[in-house]
């Protein structure tokens, strides 16, 4: 039988860009977004950044339940600025085209925050349950060791699935 070769290589265009479609925006639409959402992002900046420093600075509040807070207000400072500097470049030069090498950052970096909110609350949700079903074996339970391999592995195992994902589009 002989073999059929259906095969066609179309190359690509070098540099590789995307165009962003969405909303249609208007010339005179294009300040007043970009001025909410600096502002929405200044104030996400100003929030997380204080719950961090906060937690950081006090040394009362270095309890598992607290450093977890503050990883998942350090997991929001990524999905924030992933999402809002974008928008905000978007919407100041009216540019709705993106790198491929700029959109896949852009998709690890959102995928990332994405399954690092939800791993980081498991943990915050196991947290929870040995306090209240064990609270007499709570303290040997959670550990310092325990507590940084919990944070630990909240933040591998989504970098990890993220970056397969990455990969394999490629």
């Amino acid at each position: 039988m002989a073999e059929m070769e259906n095969v066609s290589h179309v190359p690509l265009k070098q540099p590789i860009v995307f165009t962003i479609e969405g909303f249609i925006i208007t010339r005179q639409q294009r300040y007043p977004l970009f001025v909410v959402t600096l502002i929405v992002y200044a104030v996400m900046l100003l929030g997380n950044i204080t719950v961090v420093t906060v937690i950081a600075t006090d040394a009362k509040l270095h309890k598992p339940m607290y450093v977890m807070m503050c990883n998942l207000a350090a997991c929001d400072l990524l999905g924030g600025t992933v999402v809002m500097t974008r928008m905000m470049y978007s919407y100041l030069t009216g540019d709705k085209t993106i790198g491929y090498v700029a959109a896949i950052l852009q998709s690890f970096g959102l995928h990332l925050y994405g399954r690092a909110a939800c791993t980081i609350m498991s943990a915050m949700a196991y947290d929870r349950y040995v306090a209240i079903c064990k609270p007499l074996h709570y303290h040997t339970i959670m550990t310092t060791g325990r507590l940084v391999s919990l944070c630990f592995l909240a933040w591998l195992i989504p970098f990890c699935l993220v970056l397969v994902l990455v990969i394999l589009k490629r």
